[in-house]
């Protein structure tokens, strides 16, 4: 009942799967969590050993409750998690403070070579920013802030392999797959959800990504694309 009568925008502790998180009044932050820890994630739980020791990269951060889910099903991993939003990343940080073997980066992750990326509001909530610049459901998008751009590569050292890749950028996506493919396809399992409302081509050009890897539609508009 604390939840439903505070005001909108406060922050509000609750405990969730386990976990004691921060959320927003007013915010999808509540819904975001429900799904997290209640099974979204539970499809690559036999994909890897529950041993596996290797980097997942969460990009899509938001308020860390995905990162949270996945440190659950592979408590041993290596997660660098990626937000571009100033106010989520700072909600994501306090919920991820006491989580081991976790890096936070502050930035978008693309496919090209900038260094840096406007980031902006679709009006459709706290997550569903993004830096596709002409979004196909709002092309009068709000600018927010400039933010940090980063490549795969950019987020692990050189003699690093990433395992899995979580991929919820809004529209983002499409990026990595027409400028980074030779990265994309080096990853053993990419769990994508696909933006074409937000930029056409997103699916197409992840069933083309596909086409030598199996690939299995999940709720929504997941994907799994597992390497052969």
């Amino acid at each position: 009942m604390k939840y439903i009568f505070s005001l909108n925008g406060r922050r509000i502790k609750i405990l969730i799967g386990g976990h004691q998180i921060i959320i927003r009044k007013g915010t999808p932050d509540l819904d975001v969590a429900i799904s997290c820890f209640d099974g979204e994630f539970e499809i690559l739980r036999y994909l890897l050993p529950k041993n596996f020791s290797g980097i997942i990269v969460d990009a899509g951060g938001y308020i860390g409750t995905a990162t949270l889910a996945l440190k659950d099903i592979f408590p041993n991993a290596k997660i660098v998690v990626i937000e571009p939003s100033k106010e989520n990343l700072s909600i994501l940080k306090e919920n991820l403070s006491n989580i081991k073997d976790v890096k936070i980066v502050y930035g978008a992750l693309i496919g090209t070579e900038e260094k840096s990326i406007q980031l902006n509001n679709r009006d459709t909530g706290e997550w569903g920013f993004t830096i596709v610049k002409v979004p196909k459901d709002n092309p009068n998008a709000t600018p927010l802030h400039e933010t940090p751009a980063y490549r795969l590569a950019d987020l692990v050292n050189g003699d690093e392999k990433i395992g899995l890749l979580k991929l919820d950028i809004e529209g983002g996506e499409l990026s990595l797959l027409n400028h980074d493919l030779t990265t994309m396809q080096n990853i053993d399992i990419v769990f994508a959800e696909l933006h074409d409302k937000i930029i056409p081509g997103c699916r197409d050009k992840f069933f083309e990504f596909s086409s030598d890897r199996i690939l299995i539609k999940d709720k929504g508009e997941k994907y799994l694309s597992i390497k052969k």
